[in-house]
């Protein structure tokens, strides 16, 4: 299954721009150097001469940026966010790198909660499953060095077709006892949630809880053992229960632009090490990018990551095609620490 070195690299060889006067001049002193020459080179220095031109031509390619300072300032000033912008999402980007390779698969998916990862979900047999999935997991990690991302696990599983079972008019009975019961002290007890899931055969709760990763943290344990009081008024025991969190990005009103910064900012920040970005959320008036960090406010570092993580946002935004978009409408980056406060 394995195959060239995936067109993420070659897209990204794409994006160099050669300055024509430099390659022009390297070829004319080479020419220069060539005519002092006295004696007819023979096939094989013919042979080493081409090899030294292509070596040359790479130089120029690659070494540029150290070589001329021109464009070693204007390598500097590329905005990272900027060509996460212009290109697809790095989901997007595996699945498509992949299946062009001819694997067999049913999604590729990034997370954040509860820890950055990439997983991708084979179609097929054991055995295929188990001659691909080392490949694969080769081949995704090219794509995120090839990215700079360097902060995400990766998973390699295989689908399993879900077949759901019907419960008995006994089971439907025990989850919708249990399901309303802890649904109303929940309530009561004025936690933030999205569902309450009961499943009867597996005897699991789960409790999908609103809000920040900071809320999460802060309650989980207080939202179950609130469950638990409310599943003892019941007539059912046996059950486990988990507090789950959703994506942690959150929108608060549906707009293509500000949606598209958001994810940009989002992959952009929570996929590199550096950044150390552990939640982002968005806010549409006044637009404001609320930034979580894992690092405290006490420490020496704090400011001079805040300004760096400013800074790339702040280069995003002035790119023209997020400008005209936005239409001259203002915004806020804010940045917090891990014990919850402002660095910025």
């Amino acid at each position: 299954m394995k195959q060239d070195l995936p067109n993420v690299f070659k897209n990204e060889i794409d994006k160099i721009e050669v300055p024509e006067h430099k390659l022009n001049s390297a070829i004319k002193n080479g020419m220069e150097k060539g005519k002092k020459q006295k004696k007819r080179p023979s096939k094989n220095k013919k042979v080493l001469y081409l090899m030294a031109a292509a070596l040359l031509f790479f130089s120029l390619l690659f070494g540029s940026a150290f070589i001329f300072s021109p464009i070693g300032t204007v390598a500097s000033k590329i905005p990272y966010l900027g060509s996460i912008f212009e290109t697809k999402g790095i989901s997007a980007v595996i699945m498509d790198e992949l299946e062009e390779k001819g694997y067999s698969l049913n999604s590729v998916s990034d997370s954040y909660i509860p820890k950055k990862e990439i997983e991708v979900n084979v179609m097929g047999s054991n055995d295929y499953y188990n001659s691909v999935k080392n490949d694969i997991k080769e081949d995704v990690q090219q794509i995120l060095k090839a990215k700079g991302y360097d902060s995400y696990s990766i998973s390699i599983t295989k689908f399993k077709e879900s077949v759901e079972p019907k419960l008995t008019a006994k089971q439907q009975k025990e989850k919708s006892v249990i399901t309303e019961e802890i649904s109303h002290k929940l309530k009561q007890s004025n936690y933030k949630f999205n569902t309450v899931d009961v499943d009867p055969m597996s005897k699991e709760i789960f409790i999908n809880l609103k809000g920040s990763i900071t809320y999460y943290n802060g309650n989980k344990d207080e939202v179950k053992k609130a469950a638990e009081e409310a599943l003892n008024k019941t007539n059912y025991d046996g059950y486990s229960i988990q507090a789950t969190h959703s994506t942690p990005i959150v929108i608060k009103k549906v707009d293509d632009i500000g949606r598209k910064i958001t994810s940009v900012i989002g992959e952009g920040l929570l996929s590199k090490k550096k950044y150390k970005v552990t939640e982002l959320s968005y806010t549409e008036e006044p637009l404001t990018f609320n930034i979580k960090t894992s690092v405290n406010s006490s420490d020496p570092s704090a400011k001079t990551l805040s300004q760096s993580i400013e800074k790339e946002v702040n280069q995003l935004m002035e790119l023209k095609n997020v400008s005209s978009k936005l239409e001259g409408k203002s915004y806020k980056v804010i940045i917090y620490s891990k014990d919850d406060k402002k660095i910025n």
